[in-house]
C-alpha cells in the first residue's frame, strides 16, 4: 500500500481545503444549524466547483475519480463542517452511487448529469418505524399493478428528503418471501409525487441536514422507475456497502481532526495557575489520545479506498473503519468539552455544537453493535 497521494490528489486536497474554509463559515454553520436550514448556497456553490460529479464517469457529466478521490474530498468536507459532508453524501454516495451502480442506463442517463451539476438532490429510504439495523425487515409495500407499482407505508429517519428531487426507496414487493432478504425492491421515486407527505424530525444535533418521516399512501410508481431486478434488490444494497461507510468514516475522520485543532487552540490560549491549559500532562494526554484516535480513523478510512480501487474484498474492513470512526468522533468530542471545561458546553463555543453533532455517527449507516457482528462473522465467529 502507497501511503502517498499523487500531485492530482494532492492538488484536490488543497483546493477542497480551501473551498471549505472559505464558505464553511462559523456563523454560516451556525445559521444553518440553529434554524434547522439545509445549506442550500453551500451545496450549489460545491456543484459549481463540480465536486458533486467527482465520482462519476465522465459519460455521465462527472470527472471520473475514484474512492481514493472520494475519501480525500470527504475528509476535508467532514473537517470544514460535517455539514458540508451529509449534504453532499446523502445526494452523491446514498443517491447517485446507488444509481451508478444498479440503476438503468436510462435512470443513469437521466439522473447522474443532474447531480453532477447541482440540478437534482436525492435522498435514501430504508430504515421504518419497525425497522432499524434489521434492514431486511422492510414493510412498505409496493404493490405490482403490471406498469406500475402502488406504494404504501412509511419511511424513517431519511436525510434530506424534505430538499430531495428523487428518493432511492427500499420496498418490499413480496408479502411474504421464504427468506426476508428475498422480495425487496428498489425505486427511484419522484420526491413530490401524489400520495408522498414528508414530516422533518427534531434532532439533537447535525439538524441542518436533518432526518424526515416519509409517508406513502397509494404513490404511483412507473415500472421503468425501479432501480435493478423486482424482488433482487437486497443484493444490490450491499454493493454500495463499501462506499457508503468509506464516506462516513472519511468524514468522522476529518470532524474529528477540526474538534482536536480547536480544542488545541483553546488549550493554548486558556491560562491557569499562571500558564496555558496545553502545558499541563493532563490536557497533553487528553490532546495525544485525540490525536491517535484521528490518525487511526483516517487510516483505516484510506485502507477501505485503496482496497476497492484494487478490487479487493473490504466487507471486514469496511465496518471496522465506519466503527472505530464513529465511535473515535464521539470519544473525540466528549474529551473536547472536558479540555474546555465549561466553556466546553456553551452555545458561544463551537464545541457544544461538535458534541451534539458527533453522538448520531455510532447509529447511523449501521449501528455499532451491527458493525462489530459483521466483523465477528468475517472473522470466522
Amino acid at each position: 500500500m502507497d501511503f502517498g497521494f499523487t500531485p492530482e490528489q494532492d492538488m484536490l486536497r488543497d483546493s477542497v481545503r480551501r473551498f471549505m474554509a472559505k464558505e464553511c463559515r462559523r456563523d454560516y454553520i451556525r445559521a444553518c444549524s440553529d434554524n434547522d436550514r439545509f445549506p442550500a448556497e453551500l451545496y450549489d456553490r460545491m456543484a459549481a466547483q463540480g465536486y458533486m460529479g467527482l465520482p462519476f464517469p465522465e459519460q455521465y457529466g462527472g470527472s471520473g475519480l475514484g474512492p481514493m478521490e472520494l475519501a480525500i474530498f470527504l475528509e476535508e468536507a467532514g473537517y470544514g463542517w460535517y455539514g458540508a459532508g451529509t449534504s453532499y453524501f446523502t445526494t452523491v454516495v446514498l443517491g447517485g452511487y446507488n444509481v451508478l451502480l444498479y440503476g438503468s442506463e436510462a435512470q443513469k442517463r437521466e439522473v447522474l448529469p443532474k447531480v453532477a451539476s447541482g440540478q437534482m438532490k436525492l435522498a435514501f429510504a430504508l430504515s421504518e418505524p419497525n425497522v432499524g439495523s434489521d434492514a431486511a425487515a422492510v414493510e412498505l409495500f409496493a404493490e405490482d399493478r403490471g406498469d406500475h407499482f402502488v406504494l404504501n407505508g412509511q419511511k424513517m429517519f431519511t436525510t434530506n428528503a424534505h430538499v430531495a428531487d428523487r428518493i432511492v426507496t427500499v420496498t418490499r414487493t413480496t408479502r411474504q418471501p421464504a427468506r426476508k432478504h428475498d422480495g425487496i425492491t428498489i425505486f427511484l421515486v419522484d420526491a413530490r409525487a401524489a400520495g408522498i407527505e414528508i414530516r422533518p424530525l427534531r434532532q439533537m444535533g447535525r439538524s441542518a441536514t436533518h432526518t424526515n418521516e416519509v409517508f406513502f399512501r397509494d404513490v404511483r410508481v412507473p415500472r421503468e422507475a425501479m432501480m435493478g431486478r423486482q424482488d433482487e434488490g437486497w443484493a444490490s444494497l450491499n454493493s454500495g456497502l463499501g462506499i457508503e461507510r468509506l464516506s462516513v468514516a472519511m468524514m468522522y475522520a476529518g470532524t474529528s481532526q477540526a474538534i482536536l485543532d480547536y480544542a488545541m487552540g483553546y488549550a493554548k490560549e486558556r491560562r491557569q495557575f499562571g500558564q496555558p491549559i496545553s502545558s499541563f500532562q493532563a490536557v497533553q494526554h487528553k490532546l495525544a489520545d485525540m490525536q491517535m484516535k484521528t490518525d487511526i480513523a483516517r487510516l483505516l478510512g484510506y485502507r477501505v479506498a485503496w482496497m476497492l480501487e484494487k478490487g479487493l474484498p473490504c466487507f471486514k474492513e469496511m465496518s471496522m473503519a465506519k466503527l472505530w470512526a464513529s465511535e473515535a468522533l464521539f470519544d473525540i468530542a466528549n474529551n473536547g468539552v472536558q479540555v474546555m471545561g465549561g466553556y466546553g458546553v456553551l452555545k458561544d463555543y463551537d464545541m457544544e455544537l461538535f458534541f451534539r453533532d458527533s453522538r448520531i455517527g455510532m447509529i447511523g449507516a449501521g449501528a455499532s453493535e451491527i458493525q462489530r457482528t459483521i466483523i465477528a462473522r468475517q472473522m470466522g465467529l
